[in-house]
């Protein structure tokens, strides 16, 4: 006899690390740039450029870009910015990890700030996370079928039954990793500036920020769809008006090649912003009424599959003594994948004492501060870190900043998660709406995207190899012709039959039982069998 096996392929976590790292320099301002009398707003963005594991640890190279809005009482027009850029080589410890081996590495900038040294210095600190992990793909094999050897060797795909065999099936379900890749998503658009609106002299600062993002498969690709949000602060070509924006929105919709993805798969993508560029051309006129605009989006995406497998779970043989050998597999089946749109409103205070006249723009940042796995689900709480940039009615300082922070709570409900279930969490703001109360009062509403992707580990006895040896014929002679059984609370006629070197279908037809479901107390006749002699 012959074990029919098939491969299946388990998804562990090997290793992960992660680390917090703080990020220091100290920067000039340049020549052609006046001094500095106080700053505005400081934007940070992190570029990961390369990521190269080694034996034990891993090497993730990158950079943070800053732009910092600043006043001065040295230029007619108040508001200028500067740009610079702190470089990165962290090392980041992973047992087990080796060269060949691919990392996956997710980055959060928790924190950005610069603060003044002097008029011509600037001192930019920020805080970086950084969390590395490798999961490994191990082939398991486990055996489906017993088949007559000559069946093997001839490789047919019907079953010929050995006499004697008798088998019991039970059937799995898995999750698997099918796929896994990285790519970049690139958006070129341009914006014209509204008829109303000077030309745009000096483009002090930008935000590009996609909005509303949503993913899906199609064939051999995923396709994105969203919005490109684009708020840009410039002084104008009219020296009377000191400061101008503009905000608005653009539509995207694009596809990303991804050979081998299927629309029956269940999609793991994380995008993030790679890069950003405003940049102001002339339109037919000569007048720099237009803004080239480029947003370059990095997915990491998985894709897996929900897979069931017959597999063997018992066999004996009437003609001769059938050694299984049996071994525990791991494996995991995804419990849920919970997408979860959460709205957050709150008021935010301006103490500044300035005369507000507008809002013009507000940015913001999720902060997930508690994860915890509940009986109903998973519970987060975490807040909203907000920057609101202002007019104002002083035309030498005629822009303004507020921060503000917004608590959140919320659970994602997962049915029959527990503790011992892993997850990935994914966090975005899809909208942020802004409105004026009075001059110190301002309303945000917010959208947030929680996405949770959970998994439950399973632990499967599985058959993964067979011998035979002849049947014990004293063993045999010594066992009763005809016996009599009471049923057990916990037994089952295949149980029955296997003890007795019978079958199921003999107890049945001795008993004249018209199906295989038995219960405690029944009383039952039993007749030895043996086959092949």
């Amino acid at each position: 006899m012959e074990l029919i096996t098939h491969t299946i392929q388990t998804n562990e976590l090997k290793c992960r690390s992660n680390i917090q790292s703080t990020l220091e320099d100290d920067m000039n301002v340049p020549d052609t740039k006046p001094d500095i009398e106080r700053l505005i707003k400081t934007q940070g963005e992190i570029q990961l450029a390369d990521i190269t594991p080694s034996d034990g640890k891993v090497n993730v190279h990158g950079s943070l870009s800053f732009s910092l809005l600043y006043f001065s009482n040295d230029d007619i027009r108040p508001i200028h910015n500067i740009k610079g850029q702190i470089p990165f080589n962290e090392t980041i410890n992973m047992d087990n990890i080796t060269a060949s081996d691919d990392v996956f590495c997710h980055f959060e900038l928790e924190d950005c700030q610069a603060s003044l040294i002097n008029s011509r210095k600037v001192s930019i600190r920020a805080i970086l996370s950084l969390d590395c992990c490798q999961n490994e793909q191990k082939n398991t094999t486990i055996g489906t079928d017993i088949v007559s050897e000559d069946a093997a060797r001839a490789g047919m795909d019907e079953s010929i039954i050995p006499d004697g065999l008798n088998k019991k099936f039970s059937t799995i379900s898995y999750t698997q990793l099918a796929l896994q890749k990285n790519d970049i998503f690139r958006i070129s658009d341009e914006a014209t500036l509204p008829k109303g609106k000077p030309a745009i002299d000096t483009l002090l600062y930008y935000e590009i920020t996609p909005q509303n993002l949503q993913t899906r498969i199609v064939d051999d690709g995923i396709r994105i769809v969203g919005d490109m949000l684009l708020f840009a602060l410039y002084t104008p070509e009219i020296e009377e008006r000191k400061l101008e924006y503009i905000e608005t929105e653009i539509p995207f919709d694009g596809v990303v090649s991804c050979n081998g993805c299927s629309e029956n798969m269940i999609p793991d993508i994380e995008v993030t912003v790679s890069s950003k560029e405003a940049t102001p051309k002339p339109d037919e006129d000569g007048e720099n009424r237009i803004i080239d605009i480029e947003l370059i989006l990095k997915l990491q995406m998985k894709f897996y599959e929900d897979n069931e497998l017959q597999i063997l779970d018992d066999a004996y043989s009437t003609s001769c003594n059938l050694i299984l050998s049996k071994e525990n597999i791991n494996y995991e089946k995804l419990l849920m994948k919970n997408q979860s749109s959460v709205r957050v409103a709150d008021h935010v205070k301006i103490s500044s004492g300035e005369n507000i006249l507008q809002i013009c723009s507000c940015s913001g940042t999720v902060q997930i501060d508690e994860q915890e796995i509940t009986d109903e689900g998973i519970q987060i709480e975490g807040a909203i870190s907000l920057d609101i940039l202002y007019i104002t009615d002083n035309d030498e300082r005629p822009l303004g900043m507020a921060k503000g922070v917004i608590p959140f709570s919320h659970l994602i409900e997962i049915k029959g998660i527990s503790p011992d279930d892993s997850y990935e969490l994914q966090s975005d703001i899809n909208q942020i709406s802004i409105l004026m109360i009075d001059s110190d009062d301002i309303e945000s509403k917010i959208t947030l995207s929680l996405c949770a992707l959970v998994f439950t580990g399973k632990t499967q006895e599985a058959i993964t190899g067979i011998a035979e040896t002849p049947l014990d014929m004293k063993k045999f002679n010594d066992m009763p012709g005809l016996a009599g059984v009471i049923v057990g609370s916990d037994d089952t006629l295949w149980d029955i039959a296997k003890e007795y070197n019978t079958t199921p279908e003999s107890i049945m037809e001795l008993n004249g039982l018209t199906s295989n479901q038995i219960y405690k107390g029944d009383r039952l006749l039993l007749m030895k069998i043996v086959d092949g002699i």
